[in-house]
This record gives C-alpha cells, sequence and structure tokens, in this order.
C-alpha cells in the first residue's frame, strides 16, 4: 500500500484543534474593533497622550469575548458528556446493576447550587469595583457566547 506523498496527512489532534478553531473569535468585527481600540489605547498611553482606561477597556471586552466563546465550546462538550452519563445511569439503574439513593443525589446538589450561588455573590461584589471593565467584559462574553 503506497501512500500518495502529495497529500498532506492531517493527524487527529490536528482535526480537533481545526473543528475547535473553525469559526475562529478573532474573525468577528466587534472583536476587531475592540483589538485595534486596545492597541490604540495601549500606544496612546505609552505616548502619554491618553489614560490607559481605553486600553483597559478594549482588553477587557477582548478578554470577555474569548470567555464567552470558550464557554461555549466547553458548555456543548458538556452537555454532550452529561447527557452520555445520565444516560449510562438511567440504562444501569434499569438493568438493576446500581442503586441510587436519589435523596442523596438532591442533597448535594443543593448543597452544589448554594455552594455556586455564594461564590457568585462574591464575583459580584469583587467585580462591581471594576465596574467600566466589568461592564465591557460582560458584553465580550455575550457577543463570544452569541457568535456562531
Amino acid at each position: 500500500m503506497e501512500q500518495d506523498l502529495d497529500q498532506p496527512q492531517e493527524s487527529s489532534a490536528q482535526g480537533i484543534c481545526a473543528a475547535l478553531l473553525a469559526d475562529a473569535p478573532w474573525k468577528e468585527k466587534s472583536f476587531i474593533v475592540a483589538a485595534v481600540a486596545t492597541v490604540g489605547g495601549l500606544a496612546s498611553w505609552v505616548a502619554d497622550l491618553s489614560s490607559p482606561a481605553i486600553a483597559g477597556i478594549g482588553g477587557s471586552y477582548l478578554g470577555g469575548f474569548f470567555i464567552g466563546w470558550a464557554f461555549r465550546r466547553a458548555l456543548k462538550v458538556a452537555a454532550l458528556i452529561g447527557g452520555g452519563l445520565l444516560a449510562c445511569i438511567a440504562v444501569l439503574e434499569n438493568t438493576g446493576w446500581i442503586d441510587l439513593d436519589w435523596a442523596a443525589v438532591e442533597t448535594q446538589i443543593s448543597h452544589s447550587i448554594a455552594a455556586v450561588q455564594e461564590g457568585a455573590q462574591g464575583l459580584k461584589r469583587l467585580l462591581s469595583g471594576y465596574l467600566p471593565s466589568t461592564g465591557a467584559g460582560a458584553v465580550g462574553v455575550f457577543f463570544g457566547f452569541r457568535k456562531r
């Protein structure tokens, strides 16, 4: 069996990376505008023409955009894995291989939800001190998550 040397062979890792970056976030118009504003803000700050606020807000938007984009990707993978696990648990429980104490599971989920709510309140208090950057980051997360 001869390999065609003219055709490059793609490894599975390259295929996965190509699939993850198929709709890269840096192709979005709002991302490009924020990147230009950030670079311009940094340049004017270095030249002592303005404050670093423009660069901070633009950088917050860029960071938020990446976070939203990555969160959307991770959410898809987590939904697939979670659905598969729930299907496996349902099959194993129906066949009698496992027996779950649903009251204990419900208690653990309630404790986890309460811990996440407490963490979100602490994060809210922390980010309220950085309101302009937080607002730009939140808008970036929204548009990054929304990007298709």
